[in-house]
């Protein structure tokens, strides 16, 4: 078994994650903390984990531990939001298959997205709602009132703050050398490149951060996507990643200490930012694709396809690394 422990404190605040992975496509997931989760004082210690049964089939359960009235609450939201996505992922797809890029432009409406009917009302609310009369504008006038320095010194910086995630689900896939990257990248950024403004350590050493998440994780472990899914004002999602979103958002160290409000003003303001940053990008897409809903699925499909066989090349080049060539003599 490999496992991670990380702990933060802050004042009366100690937060403490164990996360880990048997030899098996199975993954285990214990909380234990104090802090706020959806809004709601937490203090509890609850075990989620999923996994696949012999006969292919998958599950998932949580097995909660002692914990506060107000932590209960928080728990089982999570809880319903992880063994409903468990659920939906059964007979949606084996563990061991992962359709190629091929298969998903060809096949995505029939195969990957059975909820097509349900997922088109919810793309139209996204975009010509959500983003179209509020989150466009908004970006809009945040364009004009920060330069192009600043949101992208600002995107750094919330880049920075996603450093726990990734390293636990480096960590999870085997890659400890993309590990030790994103602690150093984090240690750099956070002195010398003034809290993440500044990406020094890819500009001056060269280091790149990952894009690993648990949705990537259940991937390199053989977990089927499971249906293609869109909620309102997310981003695309599968059962499998919308579980990982799920858990990821208790990777977040910000969320245990700092208040909800601030907290949601702060997601407010990395969504306007990340907006403004693409406007011009989504314009180009709306502008090009002839069915909009579609390119954005199939775009989507296979970049989460594409990004996990990097994951899965990665952690092969790690524990196989190829043969250093002997230098000439002179």
């Amino acid at each position: 078994m490999l496992g991670e422990q990380i702990a933060e404190e802050t004042g009366k605040v100690m937060v403490r994650r164990v996360i880990s992975v048997d030899g098996g496509p199975r993954i285990e997931v214990t909380v234990q903390g104090t802090g706020k989760l959806l809004g709601i004082e937490t203090r509890n210690t609850v075990t989620y984990s999923a996994g696949v049964r012999p006969d292919g089939s998958l599950y998932g359960e949580a097995r909660p531990g002692r914990s506060s009235t107000s932590g209960c609450a928080a728990r089982w939201l999570l809880a319903l939001f992880v063994v409903l996505g468990s659920t939906s992922l059964m007979g949606a797809a084996r563990a061991d298959e992962t359709p190629a890029a091929s298969d998903i432009e060809d096949g995505a409406s029939n195969d990957y997205d059975p909820w097509q009917h349900f997922n088109e009302k919810m793309f139209s609310f996204n975009h010509d709602v959500f983003d179209r009369r509020l989150l466009k504008p908004i970006a809009k006038g945040w364009n004009k009132a920060l330069p192009d320095v600043g949101k992208r010194g600002l995107d750094r910086a919330f880049d920075n703050l996603g450093m726990p995630r990734r390293l636990v689900n480096n960590l999870l896939q085997g890659r400890f050398r993309g590990a030790g990257r994103e602690v150093a990248r984090f240690g750099v950024n956070t002195t010398i490149g003034v809290v993440g403004f500044l990406d020094v350590a890819k500009a001056q050493l060269h280091i790149d951060s990952s894009d690993a998440d648990t949705g990537q994780t259940l991937g390199v472990y053989g977990w089927g996507p499971g249906p293609y899914l869109v909620l309102p004002s997310l981003q695309p999602l599968t059962v499998r990643d919308g579980i990982g979103y799920g858990v990821d958002g208790l990777l977040d160290p910000v969320g245990y200490v700092t208040p909800f409000l601030a907290t949601t003003g702060m997601s407010v303001v990395k969504q306007v930012n990340k907006r403004s940053l693409n406007l011009e990008l989504f314009q180009d897409v709306e502008d090009s694709a002839l069915d909009l809903y579609s390119a954005v699925r199939n775009g989507y499909l296979q970049r989460r396809h594409g990004s996990i066989e990097q994951a899965i090349e990665a952690r092969h080049t790690e524990r196989h690394p190829p043969p250093v060539k002997e230098t000439a003599a002179r």
